[in-house]
């Protein structure tokens, strides 16, 4: 019993805690590389994990 409850706590956390902060993260590294260098491939693949994530979470921004 213990074991399922602690595994839907964990889950619960990456979902509530982890994905949105790796979602803000992801963010702010393209903002500053855009900022920076231009658009890129890397700032490209950035933004495509940030809405991967953001598809995760079940909100459309």
């Amino acid at each position: 019993m213990w074991l399922f409850l602690r595994r839907r706590l964990i889950m619960w956390a990456v979902l509530a805690i982890a994905v949105p902060l790796l979602e803000w993260l992801l963010g702010k590294v393209s903002t500053a590389l855009r900022e920076r260098r231009g658009e890129s491939t890397v700032t490209k693949g950035l933004d495509t994990a940030r809405s991967g994530l953001r598809t995760l979470r079940g909100k459309g921004r």
